[in-house]
């Protein structure tokens, strides 16, 4: 018995030593959202580097050494959780959502990073904020609400491209745009179409976007290199979730309204300035009666051409939006339909979008991942962005008022006068030329995730932005200047291929609960190939039969091809101490086959540190203050924006012999020609007070442009114009300012506010060969938009005439070089956004404005439409106050027709008369949204209901003297015969099931 008993007592002492040494845990990880297993939540041993992650199912096995006693469960999204084990051998856990941390992480360049951890300057908007706006492309959806980016309109066409800055214009001759990147696809820009306006960026339906983040530093940019001198936006678009499947509609109806137009003068009163600017210039009146008809005639007609040209257009958009999933396949698929008219006839803009996002996770190692789209757009254009006889922002507003549209019979007045815009009838013109853009566009990708541990994975992407485009325009024979060759027609076939793929390896490792080492090491290929062909053809028989195989006479054929392809090898490593210390290491590889070859290759990179300092021991007792943190970052990217072919010698048609075709040399090539350098230094701070009712960010930033891509002219006798080359320097730096609060929480109300604001400044440092300036377009020391004119003091109460600065303190009015000088800045010196957001209960009203400071913007349609009587057009009502005796105070001189009078300067001389404050205040956006109660929905069949209804562009606060200050652009801050922006009212509904 003696020896059972010892023998006993040995086994358990040998169990308990075994069990001392090791214990197997089991148990499965859950989310209190749908109650399914999380795959691949890490359970890590708390003290050590032991790890494993669930399955698919959600379960897990641990070995769980001697003298360990907590598993630390972790997964992106969910709150972390420690257990105690105690004498347990199951352990089951429900994690709950982190909403704080799941705002709180953003995309960045080749993953995701906690926004706790950034180092580099990044902004980010979420989807939410600019759900349902009845926007085109998510660029216009970013305007005033991220610090540091500046998004100008230069189009209200529906459809239209934008022009988008990060923190200034940092080159001169090299492409300004940042760098698009949408779920991985690195997208071209501009307009797929020459006739219509398409954005590229309008494929992607904005209802689709999760978040959109803004890299607007070299530490948070260069591991994107030689691409990345202005800036990287991403783009990330919703995925499905685990659990039942849910489906989203959302119907929009609404209408455009044109914004604030010119007010032009009736046939009366032209006649009446037309008839004085004739007796001034001692002419007979009756001339201007026979042209402009006799203001003292009773029976004078007048009609109203801008009238005929200017609509309330039709708005629609419908959305469709399925997503869903189980533990192992998850899926986004959306659908939606976008019509819009534009303000000026015939111009309209339509969209068909779909896509689908699929992850799928076979096995707890692999991830599949494909996010698939596909759109379509059409467009029917009008020429707009210039002073065109058959564009009507231009002619529409100085057509002659006491000619008719119409014959008596309906028919359009085909005798307009040929002395003014060449006999054109402009309402004719837009009704029955016919410049049409449709296109075929997918930005699709395929990903692949191999998890080896728990730390280190790999990931291979090929990305593709494909696009098919056709542009028409058709000119016919109705139209009078187009009868002498029997109407036009002209084609354009266009197709872009853009495909990007990159391979990386990413790690990230935790030891001693302190360290936190993670990086990655890639490869990457971009080629780009664009291919177009063209054919103009006239002679139609009837002009209804517009295609090619009916002209007569084939006119012009053409076509090109261009391609370019990059590789880039890169690395990066980041290491946290005690969620204090951070610092972040960046080095980027980049060949181009842009650049000359012996210069094919450049090296990018950046490093950055970071010190929460809330998380020092000394700051504990500071209750209020949730986080505070300290940046710094220095780093170079490169910019490539130039022609694919700048560096290469060329050969072109110059002609012909004998029939034959001949070549010679067209461009002198560089084989020096390599990157134009980004520099980029940041100082950051980031702060959260008071449980985060206040959230803050300031950065004080530098950008200097070195080695600017630059077009040197040549001597005469080189044969050659010039030669791109490395020269030049260029700066621009300021301060970004974030602020979002909440201001006041009572009971069911609540009002917050979102604030940004960017100062800045724009210098050229360095011209090439030791120059101060070129001309009277670049100068040292100022920015490289500016305003250099004569000027213009206004009208002598005297004698009507105008007068200008003499450069001596008096005034002269005649105009010279030596009354030339430098007038302001047309870039801002500011710019921001502001919005208001009020709720109570289910009701909710934001309030957004946005708006730029400090510019001086010029507005050409003065040149037609404030001459003082002078030209053969129409005129601003304004011009009525014209002066007519000496003592009068007025703004408008003296009528002189043909607008140059003995002993002056032309009235129409470019001067500071046609410049004016750009500075504005819009009230961008006004949305009302009602959320119908769960319970009250769920009674009706559905998970959610809410109706909202919202304005655009309500109103404008400004000193311009244009239609829109905004439509004047960011660097060449004029205005002529543009498509200027309209004002916009909707009315939807949102139904979940």
């Amino acid at each position: 018995m003696r020896k059972v008993l010892l023998l006993g007592l040995m086994l358990f002492l040998g169990s308990a030593v075994v069990f001392a040494q090791n214990r197997v845990i089991t148990g499965t990880v859950t989310s209190s959202e749908d109650n399914l297993g999380v795959p691949g939540a890490t359970v890590l041993v708390k003290g050590t580097t032991i790890g494993t992650a669930t399955d698919l199912d959600g379960n897990f096995s641990i070995s769980v050494p001697a003298g360990s006693n907590v598993l630390v469960f972790s997964f992106v999204g969910l709150r972390q959780q420690e257990v105690t084990i105690g004498n347990q051998t199951t352990i089951n856990v429900v994690m709950d959502p982190d909403v704080q941390a799941l705002s709180e992480f953003v995309i960045t360049s080749y993953g995701d990073q906690s926004k706790r951890e950034i180092t580099g300057a990044i902004a980010s908007v979420k989807g939410e904020v600019f759900e349902n706006l009845p926007v085109q492309s998510f660029d216009r959806a970013m305007q005033g609400r991220i610090a540091g980016v500046q998004v100008t309109s230069t189009s209200g066409a529906p459809g239209s491209t934008l022009n988008v800055r990060i923190r200034g214009v940092g080159s001169v001759n090299a492409g300004n745009e940042p760098l698009y990147i949408v779920d991985g696809v690195q997208l071209g820009t501009g307009s797929l179409s020459g006739q219509g306006s398409q954005n590229a960026l309008a494929s992607i339906n904005p209802n689709d976007i999760e978040s959109i983040e803004v890299l607007k530093d070299a530490a948070a940019a260069s591991i994107y290199g030689a691409q990345a001198a202005n800036g990287v936006v991403l783009i990330t678009t919703k995925k499905g979730k685990r659990g039942t499947t849910q489906t989203k509609v959302t119907v929009q109806e609404g209408i455009v309204q044109p914004l604030n137009l010119y007010e032009v003068m009736d046939a009366r009163q032209l006649a009446g300035i037309k008839r004085q600017a004739f007796i001034n210039a001692g002419l007979n009146p009756a001339s201007a009666a026979a042209t402009f008809g006799d203001p003292e005639d009773p029976n004078l007609e007048s009609y109203d051409w801008v009238d005929e040209l200017y609509r309330n257009a039709r708005l629609s958009v419908y959305d469709l939006a399925v997503s869903g999933g189980d533990e192992k396949t998850q899926f986004y698929l959306s659908g939606s339909y976008t019509n819009q008219e534009g303000q000026i006839i015939q111009s309209d803009y339509q969209r068909a979008t779909g896509r689908l996002n699929v992850t799928h996770r076979p096995n707890k190692k692999l991830t599949i991942a494909a996010n698939l789209s596909l759109a379509y757009q059409r467009s029917f254009g009008t020429i707009a962005n210039g002073n065109f006889v058959n564009g009507p922002f231009s002619a529409g507003f100085t057509m002659r008022p006491n000619v008719p549209i119409y014959n008596e019979d309906g028919s359009f007045k085909a005798d307009y006068p040929s002395n003014h815009n060449f006999g054109y009838n402009i309402v004719q013109g837009v009704y029955e030329e016919l410049r049409r853009g449709t296109s075929v566009q997918t930005v699709s990708n395929l990903q692949l995730n191999y998890q080896f541990t728990p730390w280190l994975t790999w990931t291979s992407y090929f990305g593709i932005d494909f696009s098919d485009n056709r542009d028409e325009n058709n000119r016919p024979s109705t139209i009078p200047v187009f009868s002498s060759y029997g109407g036009q027609s002209f084609y354009a076939d266009r197709r872009n291929n853009n495909f990007n793929t990159n391979h990386n390896l990413n790690f990230n490792k935790k030891f001693n609960d302190v360290h936190t080492v993670s990086g990655l090491l890639g490869y990457e290929y971009k080629g780009f190939q664009s291919e177009q062909t063209t054919a103009t053809g006239r002679g139609f028989a009837n002009p209804s039969l517009r295609y090619l195989q009916n002209a007569a006479t084939p006119f012009a054929v053409g076509g090109n091809f261009t391609e370019f392809k990059r590789v880039g090898f890169f690395g990066q490593v980041k290491y946290d101490y005690d969620d204090r210390y951070t610092a972040d290491f960046t080095v980027r590889r980049d060949g181009h086959s842009r650049f000359g070859a012996q210069n094919q290759w450049g090296t990018f990179g950046a490093a950055s540190v970071g010190w929460r300092i809330s998380s020092e021991s000394f700051m504990q007792d500071l209750t209020w203050l949730d986080n505070l943190r300290l940046r710094a970052s220095f780093g170079v990217t490169g910019n490539s924006n130039i022609a694919n072919f700048a560096s290469r010698t060329l050969v072109g048609n110059t002609g012909q012999y004998l029939g034959f075709g001949t070549l010679g040399l067209s461009q002198l090539g560089n084989d020096l020609l390599t990157w134009e350098e980004s520099v980029t230094t940041n100082i950051g701070l980031d702060w959260t007070l008071f449980n985060g009712r206040i959230i803050g960010t300031v950065d004080f930033w530098r950008r200097d442009s070195e080695a600017l891509l630059f077009n040197t002219p040549l001597p005469i006798d080189s044969g050659f114009g010039g030669i791109t080359r490395n020269t030049g320097k260029l700066r621009n730096q300021g301060i970004d300012i974030d602020l979002q609060t909440v201001n006041v929480v009572a009971g069911k109300f609540q009002w917050s506010t979102a604030f940004n604001i960017t100062f800045l400044e724009n210098e050229l440092l360095e011209l090439y060969d030791d120059l101060d300036r070129i001309g009277n377009s670049l100068i040292v020391g100022r920015p490289i938009s500016f305003w250099y004119t004569h000027q213009y003091l206004g009208v002598n109460p005297a004698n009507g005439r105008a007068m200008y600065d003499d450069g001596n303190g008096g005034y002269t009015y005649v105009v010279g070089e030596s009354t030339l000088g430098y007038r302001g800045s047309g870039f801002p010196g500011s710019y921001g956004g502001l919005a208001n957001t009020f709720s109570y209960g289910p009701l909710s009203l934001e309030v957004f404005f946005q708006g730029q400071f400090g510019n001086l913007a010029g507005n050409q349609d003065m040149f037609n439409l404030e001459d003082w009587g002078a030209s053969q057009g129409n005129l601003r009502v304004n011009q009525l106050d014209y002066w007519r005796q000496p003592g009068d105070i007025t703004t408008v001189g003296r009528p002189y027709e043909g607008g140059q009078a003995p002993g002056e300067s032309n009235i129409d001389t470019f001067s500071t008369r046609f410049l004016s404050d750009g500075s504005y205040v819009r009230l961008k956006q006004v949305t009302l949204n009602y959320v119908l109660p769960s319970s009250a929905a769920q009674k009706i069949g559905m998970q959610g209901l809410s109706a909202f209804v919202q304005g655009l562009n309500l109103a404008t606060f400004t000193k311009y003297t244009g239609q829109d200050p905004e439509a004047v652009g960011i660097a060449e801050n004029v205005s002529i015969g543009r498509f200027p922006n309209a004002r916009q009212f909707s009315a939807g509904v949102t139904l979940t099931f």
